[in-house]
């Protein structure tokens, strides 16, 4: 079986080329960066005054022979309170570090989610159906979440932990170079734990986003398709095929644990063997007296001061890792181009903000998914202004394909698609559609009202038009049947409706629009006969002025169409009235024979 995420395995390294790549996002908060980064050198500042503080003590009044007890405990006491002043300082400023990096972090992650949002958008229905809406929810949300980490502490505290590593070293050096040198002495062991551990980190954090986006869209569908479910007594099935990606998720997750704990404990114990060594040098120079010990335990202090940003880089790493798996991901969808493309020759979209009749024409149209076998083959019509074309076939002979090339939900492979004389793709998109509504059988119905869901969230249309629109299709009644009328509330994808209510609020939907062109896809085909008299009656009127392009299963709905294209392997293969393709007894004619049989 193909993975669905075979083409969102990353392919590149450790890159920090996406720190370029998130600057757009960062660049708008850089004071607030800047200011992050002035708190950690202060800061630093003062993690450096604490053990000159304390050398100056032990060296000073606590070993002095020829001062007053007195005296020496006053200049104890100032030591301890500069000492103090130094920690509170740093406290403070950390607390103030945390509450600017978690502001200027979450300012960035709401605008790259948005922007993300917003670019998913923009993408084809090809891409959204190659990735699952779980997989593409997970890039939404938890990916984007992990790049907080990256921004908001992860790059910045980790090159200051490397400047603080080259601050530290100079001042040991300047204190005791043999020490000095013997502490630097370990560093090549732990930067090698570090290059072994990171080539199999890395595998594991990738293994662990894609298993987890793979959970979590098993997990929707699931959710989605709960009464199928439960209809066929599948629930058993379904629940150990979702332990099944429950399991291989957990199984990532420990390959990563395993990774870390391996890492930090070779990490502590290199740096624990250096303290044993440091202990053992230095005591030993204490002792010979050519240092003092006041010097020492400044040099233990600093060394200290070493090994914690030391150890943090491995923690950073661990967070890294698990940030620039996500942020590898995100920039992928970014990366994939807007649909549709700008216009080759690079000239401006043309305005058309008219409206009235529409005349559409399909000049040789051919379409293929993707570099498939081509599923429209020299499609040719024209629908007059105000005429109603019925397409009809039988199944996969390329009519839905055929509808989604007016409204450019998909681009055509060949040929022209022209409205009003003008070819869809030279027209700005925002006008085009709003001269379209589109009516679909696999209709959905947004989590709201039944007022959002008529007007789709579009204030500007009022209540009165929205009644209007129920009135035309005969969901009126309905919809006042409902304890709250239009503000009744509609749950996930419209389970509070039957398919027939649905159906109508759809055909409500399209018509509030006021459209210049009817788009309807099988748009009858889940409306009981009652519903379906009451919709034709309707409809009738509604037509009147407007272009209409219909897709029917059911043949009793387009008798009465202007003209009726009958499409199979892709090619319109007859057409003409209901009447005059009857009398010639073709391939209408079987299936209406076929339909009445």
């Amino acid at each position: 079986m193909s993975d669905p995420y075979a083409d969102d395995v990353p392919e590149g390294r450790f890159q920090f080329g996406f720190v370029r790549q998130l600057w757009p996002f960062v660049r708008p908060y850089r004071r607030g960066f800047a200011a992050c980064l002035a708190i950690l050198a202060v800061s630093f500042v003062l993690e450096l005054l604490g053990p000159k503080l304390l050398q100056l003590a032990i060296d000073g009044p606590m070993r002095a022979q020829g001062e007053q007890r007195t005296e020496r405990l006053w200049s104890l006491a100032w030591f301890g309170l500069g000492f103090l002043g130094t920690t509170l300082g740093g406290a403070l400023l950390g607390y103030v570090y945390g509450v600017l990096t978690a502001w200027n972090g979450q300012r960035v992650i709401r605008d790259v989610r948005r922007a993300l949002f917003d670019h998913l958008l923009g993408t084809s229905l090809g891409f959204h159906e190659r990735n699952p809406a779980g997989k593409l929810t997970t890039r939404v949300t938890s990916d984007v979440e992990n790049l907080n980490e990256l921004i908001a502490t992860g790059v910045l505290q980790s090159v200051f932990d490397l400047l603080k590593i080259v601050g530290v070293l100079v001042v040991l050096f300047f204190l005791d170079v043999p020490l000095a040198l013997f502490t630097v002495a370990t560093t090549p062991i732990v930067v090698l734990i570090s290059v072994v551990f990171r080539r199999n980190a890395q595998r594991a954090y990738r293994a662990v986003r894609s298993r987890l986006a793979l959970q979590n869209a098993y997990g929707t569908e699931l959710v989605g398709g709960i009464r199928t479910t439960r209809a066929y007594g599948r629930e058993h099935a379904v629940a150990a095929r979702y332990a099944e990606r429950n399991h291989e998720t957990a199984v990532a997750w420990r390959a990563t644990v395993l990774h870390f704990s391996v890492f930090f404990a070779l990490v502590d114990f290199a740096l624990r063997a250096t303290t044993i060594g440091l202990l053992w040098f230095g005591g030993s120079a204490v002792l010979d007296g050519t240092l003092q010990p006041g010097q020492f335990v400044q040099f233990w202090l600093y060394y200290g001061l070493l090994s914690a940003p030391v150890k943090e880089l491995g923690e950073k790493y661990n967070v890294l890792q698990a940030a620039f798996a996500s942020c590898e991901r995100v920039f992928q969808i970014l990366a994939e181009p807007h649909f549709p493309a700008p216009r080759r020759d690079g000239q401006p979209a043309v305005r058309s903000p008219r409206r009235g009749r529409a005349r559409v024409e399909f000049d040789r149209v051919q379409f293929a998914y993707g570099d498939g076998k081509p599923v429209l083959h020299d499609v040719s019509f024209t629908a007059e202004a105000g005429q109603t074309i019925a397409i009809v076939g039988p199944t996969g002979a390329g009519k839905t394909t055929l509808l989604t090339l007016v409204a450019r939900l998909r681009e055509v492979g060949g040929g022209a698609v022209r409205i009003d004389g003008v070819d869809v793709r030279d027209l700005e998109l925002g006008d085009l559609r709003a001269r379209i509504a589109f009516v679909a059988q696999d209709l959905f119905l947004f989590t709201g009202t039944v007022l959002d869901n008529v007007r789709l969230f579009d204030p500007g249309i009022d209540e009165a038009r929205v009644w209007r629109a129920l009135e035309t299709v005969g969901a009126a009644g309905f919809v006042r049947a409902l304890p709250l009328g239009l503000q009744a509330p509609v749950e996930e994808r419209g389970g509070t409706f039957s398919q027939g209510e649905r159906q109508l609020l759809a055909f409500a939907r399209a018509l509030v629009v006021e459209p210049d062109l009817l788009v309807l896809d099988e748009a009858t085909a889940s409306i009981d006969s009652a519903s379906e008299a009451r919709l034709q009656h309707a409809l009738e009127a509604t037509l009147r002025g407007r272009t209409a392009l219909v897709v029917a299963h059911r043949l009793s709905t387009v008798r009465a169409a202007d003209r009726i294209l009958v499409l199979d392997g892709g090619r319109i293969v007859e057409a003409g009235s209901h009447a005059e393709l009857v009398a010639r007894g073709g391939a209408y004619a079987r299936m209406l024979a076929h339909a009445a049989g």
